[in-house]
């Protein structure tokens, strides 16, 4: 597999002459830059996530790794969100959708297979981009039925294939942490977003107290597949300077005993 060397993905800082950061698993090497953000310095190209890396394949090893190394751990984990998943009985994507986007073409970046978009309402489109080869063809036959699509590739090349203004809406859920070059992606996101459209984001929170408290064994840390660390200042940083404002992130967007943080934006008047 091939490797990419690359500066602070925030504010474009070379940190190769800085020591590794405590937390990296060799090969892989994470830098904690003087902006405070903390990065993969070494991710994999583009071309060995389609097929040699995909998610899917590094999600299901590292899960069982992690279940099998700390079981106790996993279960407590896991049980606290699921309690309140089904207390809630709420969909918060599903929720942020019909409450902030326009009926019309919506884009989910890094959709894999499509199941998140197929449960939308018949008002939205459906449009995808995903790296991986087999989860791309997935997603294409479920979108289609619906007048939508699919493309296969990397999201930085896939959204120059849309039209200027296109999308009502775009959704980065457990996106941005795997994108080597997320400010160039933002970037390009804005160009295909119609007026007053609006963007969810949702990533691993390097800010959580669970990241405080178990440290290396964190489960927002995934190698070589997740190439971000975000804290709320940092994401905010990295939008601001992409041209988005953001319009939503409250503490209960981001609470601190959760793994995971949401954020809504929309883009900057010219």
């Amino acid at each position: 597999m091939t490797a990419v060397v690359r500066a602070c993905p925030v504010c474009g800082s070379d940190n190769a002459s800085r020591a590794p950061h405590p937390y990296s698993r060799p090969p892989w090497i994470l830098k904690q830059c003087q902006c405070g953000m903390v990065y993969l310095e070494n991710p994999v190209a583009y071309s060995a996530l389609a097929r040699e890396v995909p998610w899917e394949k590094t999600f299901s090893t590292e899960t069982k790794a992690r279940r099998g190394k700390h079981p106790v751990l996993y279960r407590a984990a896991r049980a606290p969100k699921a309690l309140w998943q089904r207390l809630l009985r709420r969909d918060k994507l599903l929720s942020w959708v019909q409450r902030y986007f326009a009926f019309g073409p919506v884009l989910d970046v890094g959709c894999a297979g499509g199941h998140t978009l197929e449960r939308l309402p018949h008002e939205f489109v459906p449009y995808g981009i995903e790296i991986s080869a087999e989860l791309s063809s997935l997603a294409n036959e479920r979108f289609a039925s619906r007048g939508g699509r699919v493309v296969q590739g990397d999201a930085l090349s896939a959204l120059r294939q849309f039209d200027s203004g296109f999308f009502t809406g775009i959704i980065m859920t457990s996106f941005l942490e795997h994108e080597p070059q997320p400010q160039a992606v933002l970037t390009a996101s804005a160009r295909t977003m119609a007026p007053g459209a609006r963007l969810i984001i949702k990533v691993p929170n390097f800010a959580s107290w669970n990241r405080l408290v178990r440290g290396g064994n964190w489960c927002g840390f995934r190698f070589p597949d997740h190439v971000n660390y975000f804290t709320p200042a940092r994401l905010a940083a990295l939008l601001a300077s992409s041209g988005f404002r953001v319009l939503r992130g409250r503490i209960f967007d981001r609470f601190p005993t959760s793994d995971n943080m949401w954020l809504l934006a929309t883009r900057r008047a010219p």
